[in-house]
């Protein structure tokens, strides 16, 4: 009694310090990847000293993408951070979970590649065979699906049902339905579950959903070259970085980026690529101002990628050279308007007493602004009524990300669209059909129009093969 009793403390200790150990590991690992640049982090192929030994922190991008020569042993936490979406929430989270059998195979792989070596887990046996999953979830389980959606709803098939369909690994009904909620919301799809000729645009667009959008609207308004920047620098994933200078130079020259006009941060990063513009793309800029010369170097090249990609629906210019004799909107409105269109299924309402706010949508969220956010209050400290924002994330508590004030004008018919929404109609296929008619014209009890036509034919059928049938039997 004594044994098994100190054996199952012992286990929980173990798993208590073996979860310790994982999230010492990987919050060394993060700051080493904020701390290395990419020349750095090459040195990791680099043969070791004479009479040294290399220790090597990785994430599992060293388990099947990354092959490092040399390795003999592998020290195996058990754990990985994964990114995982909430459909209920529309919430994006990093949480620490266990690693299937799979993947716990291919870290042991890792060793001995060029000579014999080991693989030490930090997990007993029988986590691995209880515990852990066979295969790894697969993404589309754990991902928004708007984007999956909308290519399905562009194939012109019009039987598809997206709330039945035969996906190979299939994902929650929720997950679905969110998606198809995005789409309608930023017009993907119209109240019939049909697609748009702006859904198709949409589709036509390497880009998240709401980016499309947003592409297309300003095309429309007259300031798709803004958009195209902020597309490309959110498509990036460009993270404004907090100096690591502690002289006061340091500090001036990252107080020089440009803070968005208040407006938010979608304005600020088109402010911060424009300024990069006008220093002729000078990595050196980059540097002074704490900025990752290869993260820039990459939403240039996104954004050449996407203006040819739009030219041939292009109303406008799309260079950044032919905005420079162009006089500038103070306020950013057609911008911030483009935004509010395609950021449509991710708006936020502002609290009455306070600056948090609470998402809009089919289920309701409380979330707050991101501390590093640029968005700025009136001179009372109030922030915009409504803002748009670009994901949600779970820390500490549930923040907004690159967030933007909008006009409450602007929100007002998408507050409509979401009291008329009617997810069996979205969803399409001919399953559906019944559910198209007007609500208010279907009585209690009685069938629908559809109903009742296709009853009638069967009727009609069954009528006709009793005529035949009577019909022989008066000839014999």
């Amino acid at each position: 009694m004594t044994s098994t009793r100190w054996c199952q403390n012992w286990r929980k200790e173990f798993k208590i310090l073996r979860k310790d150990l994982v999230w010492m590991l990987l919050s060394y690992h993060s700051m080493v990847l904020c701390h290395l640049n990419s020349r750095q982090s090459v040195r990791v192929f680099s043969p070791a000293p004479p009479n040294c030994r290399r220790f090597i922190v990785a994430t599992n991008v060293a388990e099947t993408s990354l092959t490092v020569d040399g390795v003999v042993f592998v020290v195996d936490c058990g754990y990985v951070k994964q990114r995982q979406y909430n459909p209920s929430t529309g919430m994006y989270s990093l949480d620490v979970v266990e690693i299937s059998r799979v993947q716990a195979d291919q870290r042991a792989g890792r060793a001995g590649r060029t000579r014999p070596g080991k693989c030490y887990r930090l997990y007993p046996s029988s986590i691995y065979q209880k515990e852990f999953l066979e295969a790894t979830i697969p993404e589309i389980q754990r991902t928004s699906l708007a984007g999956s959606v909308l290519y399905l709803k562009s194939l012109n098939l019009p039987d598809i049902d997206i709330l039945k369909f035969d996906f190979l690994d299939p994902p929650s009904r929720e997950s679905l339905e969110d998606a198809l909620r995005q789409l309608y919301l930023i017009d993907a799809i119209d109240e019939s579950g049909q697609i748009t000729d702006v859904g198709r645009l949409m589709a036509e667009l390497p880009l998240d959903p709401s980016l499309s959008r947003t592409l297309i609207e300003a095309n429309e308004l007259g300031c798709l070259s803004q958009a195209l920047t902020v597309a490309a620098v959110l498509s990036a994933e460009i993270t404004l970085r907090q100096t690591r200078s502690k002289d006061m130079e340091g500090k001036r020259k990252r107080q020089e980026l440009p803070d968005g006009s208040g407006w938010g941060d979608h304005v600020q990063l088109l402010q911060i690529f424009e300024s990069w513009d006008q220093a002729d793309y000078d990595p050196r800029w980059c540097s002074d101002h704490d900025l990752q010369v290869r993260g820039m170097k990459f939403s240039k090249d996104v954004r050449n990628q996407l203006s040819q990609i739009i030219q041939k629906i292009a109303k406008g210019p799309t260079d950044l050279q032919a905005r420079r004799g162009q006089k500038s909107d103070p306020d950013y409105r057609k911008l911030r308007r483009a935004l509010c269109v395609g950021y449509g299924n991710q708006l936020a309402e502002r609290m009455i007493h306070h600056n948090g706010y609470h998402t809009v949508g089919y289920r309701t969220q409380l979330v707050q602004v991101h501390p590093s956010s640029v968005l700025e209050g009136d001179e009372y400290g109030k922030l915009p009524v409504y803002v748009v924002y670009h994901e949600l994330i779970n820390t500490t508590r549930p923040f907004m990300r690159n967030v933007c004030g909008v006009e409450q004008t602007w929100v007002k018919p998408i507050l409509k669209k979401l009291e008329k929404l009617n997810i069996n109609k979205l969803s399409g296929g001919s399953s559906a059909l019944i559910d198209y008619e007007p609500l208010e014209e279907k009585q209690p009890g009685s069938p629908t129009k559809a109903a009742a036509a296709k009853q009638s034919d069967v009727d009609s059928k069954i009528q006709a093969a009793r005529e035949r049938y009577l019909a022989r039997k008066g000839k014999k």
